[in-house]
């Protein structure tokens, strides 16, 4: 049984990184790699032009690039944060009330750190 359990762990740790690598490269098309902070991106202000009309639309698609970069940094940080619990033995167990995640949830969701019960909690 922990044979399986192992392969299932395994599957999803290939998983999480390569949901990590792609959210990495989506980021590195609008977003540089903040120098001071470590998980940190920057996302670059688009230079289209000297126009007022020109700069309207820079400021806007700026400002909706930051909302991207900022869910992406959030769900890499969730990722990372199931990765580093793959490996200490703590994965799949809820954050908040230390009941078992279903597994279903995980497979859908492998960053899930919260169960359905304290994920609806939560929202509330």
């Amino acid at each position: 049984m922990e044979k399986k359990n192992n392969k299932k762990l395994q599957k999803i740790k290939h998983k999480l990184i390569a949901q990590k690598e792609y959210i990495t490269s989506q980021l590195k098309k609008f977003a540089r790699k903040s120098k001071k902070i470590k998980s940190d991106y920057e996302t670059k202000f688009p230079h289209l032009g000297n126009h007022q009309d020109e700069n309207a639309i820079e400021v806007s698609d700026y400002e909706d690039s930051l909302s991207i970069e900022h869910n992406l940094e959030k769900e890499l940080e969730n990722i990372g944060s199931a990765l580093k619990k793959t490996s200490e033995g703590t994965y799949g167990i809820c954050s908040n009330c230390g009941k078992p995640i279903n597994p279903k949830r995980l497979e859908a969701m492998p960053e899930a750190t919260l169960c359905i019960k304290c994920s609806e909690k939560k929202q509330k």
